[in-house]
């Protein structure tokens, strides 16, 4: 067996500096708590995930493939894996009986159950804290099957893909972005014989760990033999620029003016007689006039509030929404002790606050209980809700993490 291969420091500091977004990676026996999540965590992640599909009647997130083509929603609901199956093998057993090549692929794994969320963010957490926090997001997906090429051929995304087998080899066939580009013919190619020699094959099996840029164009190979493969894909296409303009977004929104919201512009004269424009309608003028008027203050609160309410996904698409009644008499405590509840004072009025956790976003008032509660929290307490909140504001406040329990922040 090959040398474990830890993911400390030493490793993190090694890959930002010459793999991160540069060049393709394999690591044979990699030391890691992502290998917890085994063929049958993912199983029964497929299960719930499934089930909740069957329910909903809504394959969302599910895609399957049978020989390369594409099968209708309706038809995808009859082809997900059940209890019954017991196993990825099981299912791999059920399956083949009916297609000779077939893929399923899953990209919503993360929506059903935080029993193994942290083994993820402990990984990101020190993936971000190397390259830098991601201005869009990560997002886990799965591929399995017996299929012998990817369904929709030689591909490029917009995210690094770490992937981790837990069933079978899997085998990965890449190619530089310069090279597609002198080779347009590659692109959704299943045929490249030719092109082989300028690829790189990285090739991993369960305990293993690869990973490619999100440049590098790729497709899955295969004999034929049944895998199973989870990903971690960090989209990386979101520019700051577009971060930046979707928080002030927000604050042009509410600070616009009074015709902000008109459909129609009403105007003087668009332009003189000779072309020229010189003067804007009254609508611009009040939106100018409003934003004119914005204090600092006002500024960096709007952003402030964005980046909370962003980072507070911890890096990822979803965190799995739960079913968690609050009441008074509840004793809660953080489900993941490094997944805190984000907080901040108003920057323009002392007595607001806002919290935030898994994408959600609480602003209220008079919020000096629910604050006391949320920093006891955060400092690794099992809190008796009554405790903490009581008197006039009890009702507010409840409603308020209540909505923070249903964003999963809870145990």
């Amino acid at each position: 067996m090959a040398t474990p291969v830890k993911l400390d420091q030493k490793f993190w500091k090694n890959f930002a500096k010459n793999h991160w977004e540069k060049k393709a990676l394999s690591l044979n026996n990699v030391q890691s708590s992502l290998q917890e999540i085994s063929a049958a965590e993912i199983f029964d992640l497929l299960v719930l995930y499934s089930d909740r599909c069957r329910k909903s009647n809504d394959p969302e997130g599910f895609k399957f493939y049978i020989d390369g083509f594409k099968a209708d929603a309706e038809d995808v609901l009859q082809v997900l894996p059940e209890k019954e199956d017991k196993s990825l093998q099981g299912y791999h057993e059920r399956m083949k009986k009916l297609f000779p090549d077939y893929c399923l692929v899953c990209d919503e794994l993360l929506k059903v159950n935080l029993k193994k969320h942290h083994l993820l963010t402990d990984f990101t957490d020190e993936l971000y804290r190397h390259v830098g926090f991601p201005n869009r997001f990560a997002e886990m997906g799965l591929y399995l099957g017996n299929y012998r090429k990817t369904p929709f051929g030689v591909h490029v995304d917009s995210c690094g893909v770490f992937s981790f087998p837990v069933a079978g080899t899997k085998k990965f066939r890449l190619w530089s972005e310069e090279y597609v580009r002198k080779n347009p013919s590659l692109d959704r190619a299943f045929k490249y014989d030719k092109h082989k020699k300028a690829s790189v094959v990285l090739e991993a099996g369960p305990g293993d760990m690869t990973y490619w840029p999100s440049a590098d164009w790729h497709i899955a190979e295969s004999d034929g033999s049944f895998s199973a493969t989870w990903s971690l894909g960090v989209w990386v296409d979101q520019p700051h620029k577009q971060l930046f303009s979707d928080s002030l977004k927000d604050l042009l929104n509410s600070k616009g003016g009074v015709l902000a919201s008109a459909p129609m512009t009403k105007f003087k004269t668009l332009h003189s007689k000779a072309g020229e424009v010189s003067e804007l309608p009254e609508a611009y003028q009040q939106s100018i006039a409003s934003l004119q008027k914005l204090s600092a203050a006002e500024i960096q609160e709007t952003f402030l509030k964005s980046w909370m309410q962003h980072i507070s996904l911890q890096g990822f698409k979803s965190i799995p929404q739960i079913d968690f009644k609050l009441s008074a008499k509840s004793r809660i405590e953080l489900r993941n002790p490094k997944a805190l509840i984000l907080w901040q004072q108003s920057q323009t009025a002392k007595d607001k606050y806002y919290f935030s956790f898994g994408g959600a976003l609480v602003e209220t008032s008079k919020a000096d209980s629910l604050l006391k509660l949320v920093k006891a929290i955060n400092d690794g307490g099992t809190c008796t809700v009554s405790s903490y909140l009581k008197g006039a504001t009890l009702k507010q406040d409840l409603k308020s993490l209540q909505i923070l329990a249903d964003a999963g922040a809870f145990a």
